[in-house]
């Protein structure tokens, strides 16, 4: 009996070991080339051009995010970037939730049928419907507009169906006692259900946030000008062929860490500010149906 309690205890801490050494190993593979990214950033021009991996500058400056925004004038595309971004994000959290708060309440010939077609759109990817989605852009005289960017993915069936699932979770009796206070349905709606639905609006709005503030395929379809240009075009053609908008001077590789340091601080601080609320609503949404 105590043998097998051993091996048992033994297998379990070599499991845990194993599986340690693994994540340690996996995020390795993450963090030092961010730490790379970093460190070149707050070189000087000289020193970032050395092929070498750097954890810490050996002089710290920052001409590189000088450089970035006046004379890369990243400034603009970061703007554009935003706008796109948190116009998309809100409006997507507001669609989603009412098409998943008009699933939870009401009740309506083919509802089954509408839950089905909804489900309908995971199963065709973008790439696949590129030319439809550019010539209905087209005939609406959205190409070369930031709208175009912002009505791309403006209702997924992921978020309605999460958000369906999320309010199915909340009390109906809290309903009742709003409608018996003379609540119609706008008032529920925005007074009952929302304000318990903080996780799953968090869950939602990270992965929308992070889907569009890296929205690149949509930008090269349907922006032309320059000076519409969103950040994910700018830092391609920064990073990738060195190519500016504004100028055809040479950036120094600190410019080139520094955009990507830029492009990746707004993620970094929505995940920080939404995470307690994220990880409870990625439950939610995986142990109901």
């Amino acid at each position: 009996m105590y043998s097998r309690l051993y091996r048992r205890t033994t297998g379990k801490r070599i499991f845990s070991a194993v599986n340690i050494t693994f994540l340690m190993i996996l995020a390795m593979t993450m963090i030092i080339p961010f730490l790379n990214v970093l460190a070149v950033s707050f070189t000087t021009n000289l020193e970032s051009y050395e092929n070498t991996i750097k954890l810490f500058p050996r002089e710290f400056s920052i001409i590189g995010y000088i450089n970035l925004f006046r004379r890369v004038a990243i400034a603009g595309p970061l703007l554009n970037n935003t706008i796109v971004t948190v116009s998309g994000t809100l409006i997507h959290i507001l669609l989603c939730s009412m098409a998943g708060f008009v699933l939870v309440r009401s009740r309506f010939p083919g509802k089954t049928l509408a839950v089905v077609l909804i489900t309908v759109p995971m199963m065709i990817p973008f790439q696949m419907i590129i030319i439809p989605v550019f010539v209905t852009m087209r005939r609406f005289g959205l190409i070369d507009t930031l709208s175009s960017l912002i009505l791309i993915d403006i209702v997924s069936t992921f978020s309605i169906l999460l958000m369906k699932n999320y309010f199915e979770s909340i009390p109906r009796s809290l309903e009742e006692s709003a409608v018996i206070d003379g609540a119609n349905e706008w008032i529920v709606f925005a007074k009952v259900y929302l304000p318990l639905a903080k996780p799953g609006i968090a869950t939602i709005g990270i992965f929308q946030f992070v889907s569009r503030w890296n929205h690149f395929l949509p930008a090269v379809l349907f922006i032309n000008s320059t000076d519409k240009y969103t950040l994910q075009i700018a830092l391609k053609s920064l990073v990738v062929s060195s190519e500016l908008t504004s100028t055809t001077q040479s950036v120094a590789n600190n410019a080139r860490m520094a955009g990507i340091v830029v492009s990746i601080i707004p993620l970094l601080l929505v995940y920080i500010l939404a995470q307690k609320y994220f990880i409870s609503g990625i439950m939610v949404g995986a142990v109901k149906e």
